[in-house]
Order: C-alpha cells, then structure tokens, then sequence
C-alpha cells in the first residue's frame, strides 16, 4: 500500500508542526507571562505609554518597536533582509493554514509591518 505510508508521513509532519507551534506558544507565554491571544488583544488597543523617544503617529500600528523585535525574535540591529527570513520562517509555523493560529499570526504581521515601517523610515 503506497498511498498509506505517504499519508502517515504527512500526518506526521503535521503532527510535528503543531507540536512545534504549541511549543512557540508555551515558549512565548513563559516568557511573556501572557498567552499569544491575550498579548494580541493587548497590541489591538493604542498604548498607554509609549518607551521614551518613540511617539504614536496615526496609522503607525500600536505596538511598540521593542515589542515588535521581541515576538519576531530579533535585536534591534536586525537589518531588513534578516527581518523578511524570519517572518517567512514564522509564517510558515504560525499560519493557521500550516497548523497555527490566527492571533499569532496577526501579531507577527503587526511586528512585521512595524519593523519594517521604522527601517523605511530610517533608510
């Protein structure tokens, strides 16, 4: 039977990549203290306090720079070729289609999008 052995295989990729998110997501929450979705809905509101020398500007997205290298898992001396691999590479473990979740996912674009405005802005 071909057909069978494929499919367990699959089935265990998949296996590995939920276990892998679910890891990330005990990772994050230990780190953080928070759950993925509660730290989501955090960063969904204006902040109250912005770190010193970074000001909120309508439209910018509400999380602040730091927080947003944290959940990409970068320093902030990352350049923008190192910042494109890490979210492809996120993506694919954190994508809801892969396995992921939804709140993730919105909040790595959240820190992506925040990155990648202040390297626009500093270039």
């Amino acid at each position: 039977m071909p057909g069978h052995k494929g499919k367990k295989k699959s089935q265990n990729e998949l296996g590995f990549i939920v276990d892998l998110a679910h890891t990330v997501n005990d990772t994050f929450e230990a780190l953080t203290g928070k759950s993925v979705p509660e730290w989501f809905e955090e960063f969904r509101q204006r902040p109250r306090e912005l770190p010193p020398g970074e000001q909120y500007t309508p439209g910018q997205p509400g999380m602040p720079l730091a927080d947003a290298y944290a959940v990409m898992g970068l320093p902030q001396t990352a350049t923008l070729e190192e910042v494109k691999r890490n979210y492809k590479h996120l993506a694919a473990i954190f994508h809801p289609d892969k396995g992921g979740y939804k709140e993730a996912m919105i909040l790595l674009n959240n820190a992506y999008e925040r990155i990648c405005g202040e390297k626009k802005r500093e270039g």
